[in-house]
């Protein structure tokens, strides 16, 4: 395997594919030059605008943005940029070859040829492609960082539809409610919310991407309970349960799991500044989220 150059990209095909210590949330508050940073890579006002109507294909205009959509969009490039930054860092950065390689996979897996948004998908995909290959700066971050992700999951949940109704959970807890009790009244996971919510203790792997990531987010920063944490069960509020460090699985046994380790590494490694119109940074969540909504409707809806 030949080894990448440790130059920065330059300006910068971006970059798609799914999800996953210490992240610095900065709020931007006038720039458009920084209305979203990822380490090296910068979006202005006016690209976050662009990313919006390519994600939506209707045209917008900053004051007009949906405050979930465009935080939706934001998240996805947050999570994408911050592989490609930790991949430039230790020197692996998508040549001429690896792009075009990058892109006759996405077209042949249907993606339209004049899509608008092939050149940041061509890039992220190729950071991707790059990490599967296992060059050998992949390895030297892994390693650089393996400590962050060596621990077993030791955690209960609470798993409600609704994202403001995650918020309102976590008002409740705040308020004194017991978690316990809480998740054998609310929760909509039947076998977990019946014990109280406990899910015991797990490897990584066994849970989804975001919530592995929130987890491990808030095991970085020493906090107890996380959320509102989406999957595609609904959202989730997380209690960690018991600290449980583990020996880093080695590089060669990560098989499957390599992007997903290299996507949680990089989120929990890169510094990320948004600009509160497109959303907020949560860097233990590992998300970029919209605005909470109103608690009232939740409560009521949860029978508080």
């Amino acid at each position: 395997m030949t080894k990448r150059s440790h130059s920065r990209r330059a300006p910068v095909v971006s970059t798609l594919l799914w999800t996953t210590v210490l992240v610095v949330l900065v709020v931007a508050c006038g720039s458009s030059i920084s209305a979203v940073r990822v380490g090296e890579s910068t979006l202005a006002r006016e690209e976050v605008v662009n990313l919006v109507a390519e994600a939506t294909g209707d045209p917008v205009s900053v004051d007009s943005l949906d405050a979930s959509t465009a935080a939706g969009v934001v998240d996805r490039f947050v999570r994408f940029e911050a592989l490609v930054d930790l991949l430039a860092e230790y020197g692996v950065v998508a040549e001429v070859s690896d792009l075009t390689s990058a892109r006759d996979r996405l077209i042949t897996a249907g993606m339209d040829p004049g899509d608008p948004s092939l050149p940041r998908f061509i890039g992220w995909q190729a950071a991707l492609d790059l990490v599967e290959a296992g060059v050998s700066g992949v390895r030297t971050a892994y390693e650089a960082h393996s400590g962050l992700l060596a621990h077993d999951l030791c955690t209960s949940h609470i798993l409600v539809s609704y994202e403001d109704d995650a918020h309102a959970v976590l008002h409740l807890l705040k308020s004194g409610e017991d978690f316990g009790d809480l998740a054998r009244s609310v929760s909509q996971d039947p076998g977990s919310g019946e014990r109280g919510g406990t899910l015991g203790c797990v490897s990584l792997g066994r849970f989804v991407p975001t919530f592995e990531r929130a987890a491990l987010g808030a095991l970085a920063a020493g906090e107890t309970v996380v959320g509102p944490v989406p999957s595609q069960f609904g959202f989730h509020v997380i209690r960690i349960d018991e600290l449980r460090p583990v020996e880093p699985v080695a590089f060669e046994n990560l098989g499957e799991r390599l992007s997903a380790a290299l996507l949680q590494v990089a989120g929990l490694t890169r510094i990320v500044e948004v600009e509160s119109r497109f959303g907020t940074w949560d860097p233990v969540v590992g998300r970029v989220a919209p605005p909470a909504g109103p608690l009232a409707p939740s409560l009521a809806r949860l029978g508080s």
